[in-house]
């Protein structure tokens, strides 16, 4: 069973306030008698999966890197969103971006009035979180 399987199994156990059973052998589940299984941890690690954004094939212990680092089709942002460019696409189109944005030619301020507006929608944002974090504070949610 993988981690994310027997993380869900005994929290759903544990939300219905009985013990964690194993779906096949009906056995009790814990974290004190479970052990890892090495072997097929490294088993599946060597699985082909595939990239969400180039659909390649990757063994699933090199996927993420490549996602993060390497995938030429991975969502990156411009480097000048700090100051208001909006642009996100794909990382092979960065470079070509990048040396067409407006945003570094813009005077002080326009991008004043860029990070003004920046500021406004943060603040909006933060107001919005804190209701929704002062909601959930409460004792006892009441479910219908």
């Amino acid at each position: 069973m993988c981690a994310g399987c027997f993380i869900h199994l005994l929290a759903d156990a544990r939300l219905k306030e009985e013990q964690a059973t194993c779906p096949n052998c009906r056995c009790e589940i814990s974290k004190s008698l479970c052990c890892r299984n090495l072997a097929v941890e490294k088993a599946v690690s060597e699985l082909p999966s595939e990239c969400g954004f180039c659909l390649c094939q990757f063994p699933r212990s090199i996927l993420e890197r490549h996602q993060k680092e390497e995938c030429q089709d991975r969502v990156t942002q411009c480097k000048y969103k700090r100051i208001g460019c909006p642009w996100h696409g794909p990382f092979h189109e960065l470079t070509v971006h990048e040396a067409a944005c407006a945003h570094p030619t813009k005077t002080g301020n326009e991008l004043m009035e860029i990070l003004d507006e920046m500021d406004q929608s943060h603040r909006k944002e933060m107001q919005l979180y804190n209701s929704i974090f002062s909601l959930l504070s409460f004792e006892k949610i009441g479910y219908t």
